[in-house]
């Protein structure tokens, strides 16, 4: 397993890829939620949570269309014996994650200087130089069809915080297109399975799927009447607030990559104790498109698959924050409610 930054906790997993010319770095702020990280930083006063997580509800009603693919069902064998511990079965899942890059060998990240504490609303003094992805092999990345059909729904969304969204005919198709895949993978049928098998999930994948689709794409409102937001958007495309210009969300190393190539986000450093180039979970500072990331973290290099597996399982099984041991790390996986959908949900290292 590959490394994972020392100083957001010796703890996960995954590598990032995509090549990357060396120019236009992209800084990303912490979020509400981030905050928590930002308040193990020795050199920076506590933070304040994201606050939109406070439980706030909201649900929009982009009605699934017919699944134009349906799966085949799990078959949950009362005689089989699982892991029943939510550490367990993340470990598992992420011993699954076969569509992981790893770093040196499918991308390469240049952490550089540790990033400064900065004010809410105030501007990052830049550390790094240089972009944080140094190159991904782009090839590999749209090769493998779970990122494939990530990518495809990165543009989906309106990234401001009230600004309600529209969810096209086309989208929806992408939505199911991206969950029809992971569902071909092995990391998110053991998520099924163990689900399954405690009875928080249907046993039939068609209603498991539908399952994923509420959790993550209904879309629901996190200002007053707006169907502005989803489970989805925040953690994996990121938001931006206009009264303190900050970053919400953005736990997704792709999405990072991608902003970043585009010249939308700019890298000033990272934020962990301790970090090193081939770290598979990292705590960074940046900026998207003006607007400031304090404190973020994200896995580099794990698949979408694996991730939207870890936490809906989490979601489902954990108390909010729970402590899991990945092969050699301990990690904090944090999620947070809004309502009955999944309002955030990222890692921490301990």
């Amino acid at each position: 397993m590959a490394n994972v930054v020392a100083a957001l906790c010796q703890a996960c997993f995954g590598s990032n890829e995509e090549e990357q010319p060396p120019g236009n770095k992209y800084v990303v702020d912490p979020t509400p939620e981030e905050n928590a990280i930002q308040r193990d930083q020795p050199e920076e006063p506590k933070g304040d949570h994201d606050s939109q997580h406070q439980g706030q509800e909201g649900e929009s009603d982009p009605r699934p269309v017919e699944d134009p693919d349906p799966v085949q069902d799990v078959v949950v064998d009362p005689a089989v014996s699982y892991d029943d511990s939510l550490s367990g079965i993340c470990t598992r899942l992420w011993e699954l994650d076969n569509n992981r890059l790893q770093p040196g060998r499918d991308y390469e990240i240049d952490t550089q200087g540790r990033a400064k504490y900065v004010e809410k609303g105030g501007t990052p003094r830049d550390m790094a130089r240089d972009p944080l992805f140094a190159w991904v092999d782009e090839d590999k990345l749209y090769s493998i069809p779970t990122f494939k059909a990530f990518i495809s729904l990165l543009d989906n969304y309106s990234e401001k915080v009230g600004t309600s969204e529209e969810v096209t005919a086309e989208e929806e198709e992408e939505n199911w297109t991206f969950l029809n895949a992971c569902l071909e993978t092995d990391v998110l049928r053991e998520a099924h399975k163990y689900l399954a098998g405690k009875d928080l999930v249907p046993e039939d994948e068609e209603g498991f799927k539908h399952r994923l689709y509420d959790l993550w794409f209904k879309l629901y409102s996190r200002t007053r009447g707006r169907m502005d937001s989803s489970g989805f958007e925040h953690v994996f495309v990121g938001e931006t607030r206009g009264r303190n210009k900050e970053v919400t969300g953005l736990h997704n190393w792709v999405q990072l990559y991608l902003e970043e190539k585009k010249g939308s986000i700019d890298y000033t450093g990272f934020k962990s104790r301790r970090t090193d180039n081939y770290d598979q979970l990292i705590t960074i500072q940046f900026t998207w498109n003006g607007h400031v990331k304090p404190v973020g973290s994200s896995f580099i290099g794990t698949s979408p698959e694996f991730e939207l597996a870890l936490y809906t399982v989490c979601f489902l099984v954990g108390d909010g924050k729970d402590t899991l041991s990945l092969a050699d790390y301990d990690v904090d996986v944090v999620t947070h409610r809004f309502g009955r959908y999944i309002g955030t949900s990222y890692p921490m290292a301990k």
